[in-house]
């Protein structure tokens, strides 16, 4: 049995990309405070909701586009996982990835992103 510290590269390698792909590690989830909306926008959206899985990448181009239609002063990131524009009074478009990216997962950044369509803000206040 090794350990971290016991190994030699190419186990260490292999116990790291264990420990990274594993669920039960993955952030941005129930518990996570930095990402969950506060009580009152943790709801389940009323309107029309319309929501795009992509992957990754095209997250980060697609949550641009999105913020130009709506011209929505907000900036899109390398490392984006999603985004949110509420695109009428009744009606919401959230796009998310499609799966596991930077550890968190899409089903917490829908709900982080619907937070939003609720009427959190983009800078997160509580």
């Amino acid at each position: 049995m090794c350990n971290i510290i016991g190994c030699d590269m190419s186990q260490r390698f292999f116990l790291l990309v264990v420990l990274f792909l594993s669920p039960s590690l993955a952030m941005a989830g129930k518990n996570d405070a930095e990402w969950n909306p506060p009580a009152r926008f943790d709801h389940a959206y009323t309107g029309k909701l319309t929501i795009r899985y992509l992957p990754q990448k095209q997250v980060v181009t697609a949550c641009e586009k999105l913020f130009a239609k709506y011209k929505i002063a907000a900036k899109s990131s390398l490392a984006q996982r999603g985004c949110a524009a509420i695109t009428s009074k009744t009606s919401c478009t959230v796009i998310v990835i499609e799966k596991i990216y930077a550890l968190a997962t899409p089903k917490a950044v829908l709900r982080h992103e619907i937070g939003h369509c609720n009427g959190w803000s983009a800078n997160h206040p509580d």
